[in-house]
């Protein structure tokens, strides 16, 4: 969910929680104002009828088309000893003009006359029914929160985006930003303090990334560059000894196994010299490329080499397809594509090579168990049993498809693991 819909989905909620506390504190207030204005009349109106009374003056005829009527009637000691004094009291009387019961607010006034005897005054006065009053009240306070929501909404959507938009700034620039490669610089002047502090801090981060990827692409260029003639020395020489009569077999054996770990050695640091070759963008060169002809060119080599595990190969080519690269890189693709089919095969097993136009597909047998498809072409990943491979095929294959805008895709279905070149918009 958008910040923005998170931030107007919680006021939401605490503007309904506010308007209806601020509901609930109004109805309150607006009734005892009514009440304290009611009370008050009805007071004066009591004392001046026990002021009437005990002064022996005619009183006012109780009627209902005066609005206030009133009941004077003698009371035991008792019950005025036992009951307050002073009593107000919101009840239903019957009016008989209208002939229905109605909302009345009424006062009991206990005194005492001149001779000892104790009176009760009951005035009572048609007031305002409570229960409609909470009816309307509801309603216009739904009316308002309605109001309320959709013109605070509308302002706060506005102010959002209008204050936000130094945030999508920065993470349109994030989501485009690639490590190692050219991109624009962060367009996204701001007064806002903690966004600019962001900025900066972003910038910063990236910064030193940048150093320290063009440090270890350096590094790795200059190692392996300064390793591969060493190499070469040592494993002619090792060759050398190895004509040498005087050897022992287990002597023998040793210097082999030492080649052979300086080949894969080689290997290495060959893929690794690749890697930023390609990196540095030092392949400009571009022709049109038969992928089928490359296949055909590579194919016979690699099935000679593993002619011993029997692996049955079937290729099916529908369409041309044809890339625009440079052709070292195009034998070097389809090299390691069909190189991994044969090493991570198993003995008799089957490999599939498809095309028909827009995708490039080989598939082979091997594992039961599909392989990790988020690390696969990590440099140096090696899948379960097979540590003697360099861990860079994949690597050079997931490189080159980046470089001329490819797409390698890994999957394993009906047992056999697949890796398809979307080559269509190549």
């Amino acid at each position: 969910m958008k910040l923005q819909n998170v931030i107007t989905f919680r006021l939401s909620i605490l503007k309904a929680i506010v308007i209806a506390v601020w509901a609930v504190c109004f109805y309150f207030a607006i009734i005892k104002e009514i009440n304290n204005a009611t009370d008050e009349a009805l007071t004066d109106y009591a004392e001046t009828l026990i002021t009437d009374y005990l002064a022996g003056e005619t009183l006012p005829e109780s009627s209902e088309i005066s609005g206030r009527q009133y009941v004077i009637r003698p009371i035991p000691a008792g019950y005025a000893a036992r009951m307050q004094h002073i009593r107000y009291k919101d009840t239903e009387m019957f009016f008989e003009q209208r002939h229905r019961y109605e909302q009345a607010r009424t006062i009991t006034y206990i005194f005492q006359t001149d001779d000892g005897q104790w009176r009760e005054l009951v005035v009572f006065t048609p007031s305002i029914d409570k229960n409609n009053m909470k009816r309307a009240i509801l309603y216009w306070l739904i009316a308002l929160y309605v109001v309320l929501l959709v013109g605070i909404t509308v302002v706060n959507l506005w102010t959002i985006r209008h204050s936000m938009k130094p945030l999508k700034a920065l993470l349109y620039w994030l989501n485009a930003y690639k490590l190692g490669k050219r991109s624009r610089p962060l367009d996204s002047n701001t007064k806002i303090t903690e966004f600019s502090t962001l900025n900066d801090a972003l910038r910063r981060s990236v910064e030193r990334n940048e150093r320290q990827y063009e440090q270890q692409k350096l590094f790795i260029a200059n190692a392996s560059h300064e390793m591969q003639t060493p190499l070469a020395v040592c494993t002619n020489r090792l060759e050398m000894l190895l004509d040498e009569d005087n050897l022992t077999e287990t002597q023998m054996a040793d210097i082999i196994k030492t080649l052979r770990t300086l080949k894969s050695l080689s290997a290495t640091n060959r893929s690794l010299l690749l890697l930023c070759k390609i990196d540095n963008g030092q392949f400009v060169n571009r022709v049109t490329v038969d992928l089928e002809t490359t296949t055909m060119k590579i194919l016979p080599d690699l099935a000679a080499v593993y002619a011993n595990r029997r692996i049955q190969v079937k290729t099916a080519f529908t369409g041309a397809a044809e890339v625009d690269m440079d052709e070292q890189l195009a034998d070097i693709l389809i090299g390691n594509l069909l190189k991994n089919a044969f090493i991570h095969n198993v003995d008799g097993g089957e490999i599939s090579i498809t095309s028909d136009g827009k995708t490039y597909t080989v598939a082979n047998t091997g594992s039961l168990r599909p392989l990790d498809d988020s690390k696969i072409f990590e440099r140096f990943y090696h899948s379960a049993g097979k540590k003697s491979s360099t861990g860079l095929g994949l690597s050079l294959v997931k490189a080159i498809s980046n470089l001329y805008g490819l797409d390698i895709k890994y999957a394993f279905t009906g047992g056999m693991h697949t890796f398809t070149l979307s080559i269509g918009k190549a």
